[in-house]
């Protein structure tokens, strides 16, 4: 299992546990009422069904689902449960099924609905337990098992040497189901004093952990540090680490934080507490994803003939491949391949350096409205934003979403120059975003990347449709196109 595939499968176990809930139901209405009827349990069931199906029923139904889906969702069972212990989850799964079973009573109380008696929804009850508690032991093998083959792996850095550092490290290396690889350690020390983690890498001191986020890909951060002589060190860390968008785990005290989420927990006994500045997994989260493939897919396949046209002009104008390929920076800083229509001449990257003094915009970025480059066909296409279609198949593969920052160029990013321009690595890039409908290249550097951290801290479904709807006038209008 890789990231791209997270959201959909939280999504999907939300999905099944109403669908268990819903069986769950099932299962204790014809435990209790069918013996006693005088048709088969089939034909019961049908025949239940058929004499219930109401507006009013369908009505209190759909309330009871969402109840349950809410119940569910307040006791944490969607969170991670990396690091947690099997009792934690299962206590968190019966605490969302009790909760659940008495708003089964109290919706049955305004339905009227007879057949749910206090044994009925304590059988619901007792049966859901089983069932779904069941799924997630089966659910918690299955990952074991991928983890220990290296799938659904998450990579990690340890700041710290201590004693603290030392038994999480241990931890780490020996339970491989946790999904961790320790890429090393930061600490003014060069190694750790116990010999058993001697071949852990060190990657610097923590002054260098600007260079270190730089050159690794990392997912998680666990601080180890004393507070009292380490404070300053520990709280610079967070700051950057919270900028650049990577989750924080602290085995402390909270310390402030300004663009973080916190989350305290347990592992293994000990407090942790885990930072986090981007949006956080949840059914919005998923909800996006869901809408991503769905909406990519559709697009795919609605404007092919489209693309058949625009490949044929690119071939009739000039010489070279249809499509251009290139590595962009994506999330978390994970690199992956962009496609576009090819709108320059076929040796434009080798050409690159012959017009750097032409560039018109400050900071990193390179753009020239009349870039010589440019073929006739590539004009338009640019002009159109058509040359951009392409990468709806990377939003259908998982590399992108359909609104989220532009991923940017490798040369582009080797020349950011601040450490919160990094966050916008912790969200997937996308198609669009508030600086496609503000101006586009109409607006500085400092502009653009500004608007992109407004995106991450302001967004909900809401604001994607928005800009997706104001995207369509934005492009038709060729607004700040180049």
């Amino acid at each position: 299992m890789t990231d791209r595939y997270g959201q959909l499968a939280n999504f999907t176990l939300k999905v099944t546990d109403l669908l268990l809930m819903l069986v769950a139901l099932g299962l204790g209405i014809v435990i209790n009422y069918a013996p006693a009827a005088p048709l088969p349990v089939p034909a019961y069931a049908v025949d239940f069904l058929h004499t219930r199906i109401k507006v009013g029923n369908a009505l209190l139904g759909g309330l009871l689902l969402l109840v349950w889906y809410l119940s569910f969702y307040l006791q944490g069972v969607y969170r991670s449960h990396r690091l947690s212990a099997v009792r934690e989850e299962l206590a968190e799964v019966g605490r969302a099924i009790f909760f659940s079973t008495l708003m089964l009573l109290i919706v049955a109380q305004i339905g009227k609905w007879r057949t749910i008696t206090v044994w009925t929804a304590v059988s619901v009850g007792l049966i859901g337990l089983v069932i779904i508690g069941g799924i997630r032991l089966l659910l918690r093998l299955n990952l074991r098992r991928l983890r220990l083959r290296g799938h659904n792996i998450k990579k990690l850095v340890i700041i710290g040497t201590g004693t603290r550092a030392e038994w999480f490290a241990r931890q780490v290396l020996q339970r491989a189901d946790f999904g961790y690889r320790l890429v090393g350690y930061v600490h003014s020390m060069t190694r750790f004093n116990n010999n058993g983690l001697s071949s852990i890498p060190w990657l610097g001191d923590v002054k260098d952990l600007p260079q270190i986020i730089a050159n690794e890909v990392i997912d998680e951060v666990f601080i180890a540090l004393p507070i009292k002589s380490q404070y300053s060190q520990i709280e610079a860390a967070i700051t950057m680490l919270e900028e650049q968008g990577i989750m924080v785990h602290l085995f402390s005290d909270l310390f402030p934080h300004k663009l973080a989420r916190s989350r305290s927990w347990q592992f293994e006994g000990t407090p942790l507490l885990s930072l986090h500045s981007a949006p956080p997994l949840s059914w919005r989260t998923e909800a996006k994803r869901v809408i991503d493939f769905l909406g990519s897919g559709m697009m795919l396949l609605l404007l092919l003939p489209l693309w058949v046209l625009v490949a044929i002009a690119i071939k009739l104008d000039s010489s070279g491949p249809v499509f251009f390929v290139q590595e962009r920076m994506g999330y978390n800083k994970r690199r992956f391949r962009m496609i576009k229509f090819r709108t320059m001449v076929a040796d434009a990257e080798v050409r690159m350096k012959e017009i750097e003094h032409l560039n018109e915009k400050q900071g990193p970025i390179f753009k020239i409205r009349k870039d010589p480059r440019l073929t006739r066909v590539g004009r338009w296409l640019r002009k159109m934003s058509i040359d951009e279609l392409p990468q709806f198949l990377n939003v259908f593969l998982g590399d992108m979403s359909l609104v989220g920052p532009r991923p940017l160029p490798m040369r582009d990013v080797r020349g950011l120059a601040e450490a919160w321009q990094k966050r916008r690595f912790s969200v997937k890039p996308g198609l669009t975003c508030l600086w496609q409908i503000s101006g586009r290249s109409n607006l500085t550097f400092e502009e653009w990347m500004q608007l992109d951290l407004e995106y991450i801290d302001r967004w909900s479904l809401a604001l994607d449709c928005k800009i997706l709807l104001r995207t369509i006038p934005a492009i038709l209008t060729t607004e700040g196109a180049a």
